[in-house]
């Protein structure tokens, strides 16, 4: 059993140093032909109940991704998610959905990107590791919102501000994070009070936790003038707008997009007040 574990061990060290040695190169065509090499490779010398195998997979996925044939990298992380599931490897499993839902979603597979962030979600939750809730909260309540499903959207952004305050606290820039993807969701939704409320709970962390100037800070000022001037309290509106615009000038060049953008809510306010 040792002898037979050892060449295991051999093995995989022998292939992992001849994919380093071939991902040597620059090109990324070379990279994508090292990786097939690799995968076809452990499937011919790993029995298909190896986790072995199963590692092999999931990196032939990880250098096909980042080489940008994302494709490929779909195919070998489904086929590393299901051969991990059927050796009840849930800890791996959990973090092979993770890496294909959120491919899937760059991907703009959107239905199948939803199925796998839940499916990511519950194995986190077997395995009774949550550091991934908070991501994959998050872009899931974002999907939904995308598909016009404001009630999962809510619930979803809910859990993931739950997460990131059961992990870092109730000050921590996460939070503050989320509390801005949720005062958006309900800006869209026209729920001003609460959009407010989650917008001045980001301002109030991100201030404390960088100081009034940061391009943070800017982008939560911006969302609370979007919230004023779309509930026609436009004199308020007017002064997070101008806030924006100065802290952001600290820190972008004068054409930058966000100026862009708070430059023409400007425009379309004076027209509004006139």
């Amino acid at each position: 059993m040792k002898s037979a574990m050892q060449t295991t061990a051999n093995l995989w060290e022998v292939l992992c140093r001849d994919l380093e040695t071939q991902r040597n190169h620059p090109s990324k065509e070379q990279h994508h032909v090292a990786a097939i090499n690799f995968k076809d490779t452990a499937l011919q010398v790993f029995p298909a109940s190896s986790p072995r195998l199963c590692d092999a997979l999931e990196i032939s996925g990880d250098v096909c991704q980042a080489s940008g044939f994302l494709s490929d990298a779909a195919g070998d992380f489904k086929n590393a998610l299901a051969r991990n599931l059927a050796l009840g490897s849930i800890p791996s499993a959990a973090r092979v959905a993770a890496k294909l839902a959120l491919l899937l979603d760059h991907l703009g597979e959107e239905a199948d990107a939803v199925r796998h962030y839940k499916q990511a979600l519950e194995l986190f939750e077997t395995a009774h590791d949550h550091s991934q809730d908070c991501l994959l909260s998050s872009n899931l309540a974002g999907l939904e919102k995308r598909a016009g499903n404001f009630a999962a959207c809510e619930r979803h952004y809910k859990q993931a501000l739950d997460t990131a305050v059961r992990l870092h606290g109730e000050i921590h820039p996460q939070v503050a994070v989320v509390c801005n993807n949720l005062g958006v969701a309900y800006t869209e939704e026209g729920d001003w009070v609460q959009a407010e409320n989650l917008h001045m709970r980001a301002l109030g962390i991100r201030e404390q936790v960088f100081g009034a100037m940061h391009p943070d800070v800017a982008q939560s000022l911006s969302n609370l003038a979007v919230v004023y001037h779309s509930s026609s309290n436009f004199e308020k509106a007017r002064a997070y707008y101008t806030a924006a615009l100065k802290t952001y000038l600290a820190f972008k060049k004068p054409d930058a997009p966000e100026l862009e953008s708070l430059k023409a809510n400007l425009e379309k306010l004076g027209k509004a007040m006139a």
